[in-house]
């Protein structure tokens, strides 16, 4: 292990923690993380990072960089909040209704990747060694968005090897493959009318959205296994006297394979302008984004499970232990009864498909990319909760994320100074990345 590594974390142990609880104090949605985005950039500019604002053409997005020469490792630090999530670090239900909370533990992903770059590029100018630590500050990572424009429009693409992690419920050096996944809006238009002494001139555009979200119910039974469809009706005000005019649905297509998600999609559309036509409405829909699914390395992933068997799994305080217990009494129907695990998750050798998505998958294909899992929350809950929230905002989460970024912080180190590791890191993302299958 890098000694000035190990000491950066000791040493900072309560500065990084503050940063945590800061963008915990102050969450913030997707496209809105303005004063997230600021305190973790302070952050890295106090530690010399030079700071780029606007990275990828997206305001809350930020490129940080410290050092000169290749290799190029980046970190990538998220920092988005979830809507309706908003809980205070106690071990019940207590937040401000309506108000956005890190359910997700983003408050603890961009500050752990944030301290593991600072701790790299401090390492690295220890000893003298040539070499560039790059932070990506990611924004809008929940609605799956934020890293496909920034890729699009030029990031990442300078990295050597891209590292990042999420909070979780076990420590998993990363062979896990998450879903691609397309993100639409449909917009229908009708007739407004009187809905009781006019309803012959109104053309519903509510109905046409309903027929629409019955079609792709049924279409739930025509599909592959792996793929999921849901959706939310966008907010709108209306009143049942009223034929609406207007009326939008957000849908979510995921499934393991990009060409499996473009023909699902593609029959969603289909029953889109079949529910407009029944209803003599129009329909017009906008990609939010167009997400591919994970390229694992497991090269990468070997790499992060050595580094995590050396440091061993975060151990939890009996007081850690306590705020899981008392949430379990207020987390019905769990079966087990939370709990926290410390140990480390033994590689299997092959991928695990998980149900989600994330904007990490666009980054692996296009660098090499690490994407691991650290305990910030016990077994039992879920990530999206107000349980999560509250072990995001408590020290719980606070040693998970500790763990976390000395993981990140020694990868990198690794990286860095063992050429041969990364040209087999490079060599292996050059052969999947020509595989129709990549899979393994």
């Amino acid at each position: 292990m890098n000694q000035v590594i190990a000491s950066f974390f000791k040493a900072r142990k309560g500065e990084i923690e503050a940063l945590a609880q800061e963008l915990f104090q102050c969450p913030e949605t997707a496209e809105t993380e303005f004063r997230s985005m600021g305190a973790v950039s302070a952050y890295l500019e106090g530690h010399g990072f030079q700071i780029e604002s606007s990275a990828g053409g997206m305001e809350t997005a930020f490129r940080a960089v410290r050092g000169s020469g290749r290799p190029i490792i980046g970190f990538l630090g998220e920092y988005d909040a979830l809507p309706n999530l908003n809980q205070q670090p106690v071990p019940f239900p207590q937040g401000e209704p309506g108000l956005p909370g890190h359910g997700c533990g983003h408050n603890l992903l961009g500050s752990a990747a944030a301290a593991a770059a600072a701790a790299l590029a401090d390492a690295l100018e220890a000893e003298g060694r040539t070499g560039t630590v790059v932070y990506y500050g990611c924004p809008a990572e929940e609605i799956l968005k934020g890293k496909i424009v920034m890729l699009k429009n030029g990031c990442f693409q300078e990295l050597d090897a891209a590292l990042s992690w999420h909070p979780g419920m076990e420590n998993n050096c990363g062979e896990l493959a998450y879903l691609a996944m397309d993100s639409v809006q449909f917009f229908f238009e009708g007739k407004a009318s009187h809905a009781s002494a006019a309803p012959d001139r109104g053309r519903s555009a509510l109905d046409a959205c309903e027929l629409m979200n019955v079609g792709a119910n049924y279409l739930r039974e025509h599909v592959p296994g792996d793929v999921r469809i849901h959706y939310a009706h966008l907010p709108r005000e209306a009143t049942p006297n009223v034929v609406p005019a207007k009326s939008a649905v957000w849908y979510f297509v995921r499934a393991r394979d990009r060409a499996t998600v473009d023909d699902v999609t593609g029959r969603l559309e289909d029953i889109a302008r079949g529910a407009a036509l029944m209803t003599s409405t129009q329909v017009k829909w906008k990609f939010l984004s167009r997400g591919c699914g994970t390229l694992v390395n497991m090269r990468m992933c070997g790499l992060v499970h050595r580094v995590m068997t050396e440091l061993g799994p975060p151990l939890f305080t009996q007081e850690e232990k306590e705020f899981v217990r008392q949430l379990s009494a207020h987390t019905p129907g769990q079966t087990p009864e939370l709990w926290l695990d410390e140990t480390v998750t033994p590689m299997r050798g092959s991928i695990t498909y998980m149900s989600g998505s994330t904007d990490v998958s666009d980054v692996s294909r296009a660098v090499p990319t690490a994407y691991f899992r650290a305990v910030c929350g016990p077994k039992g809950s879920a990530l999206h909760s107000w349980q999560y929230a509250a072990c995001a905002g408590h020290s719980t989460g606070m040693t998970g994320m500790l763990f976390a970024a000395r993981v990140l912080a020694e990868c990198g180190w690794r990286l860095s100074t063992q050429q041969p590791l990364l040209d087999a890191v490079r060599k292996e993302f050059e052969e999947k990345s020509t595989q129709t299958d990549p899979a393994n």
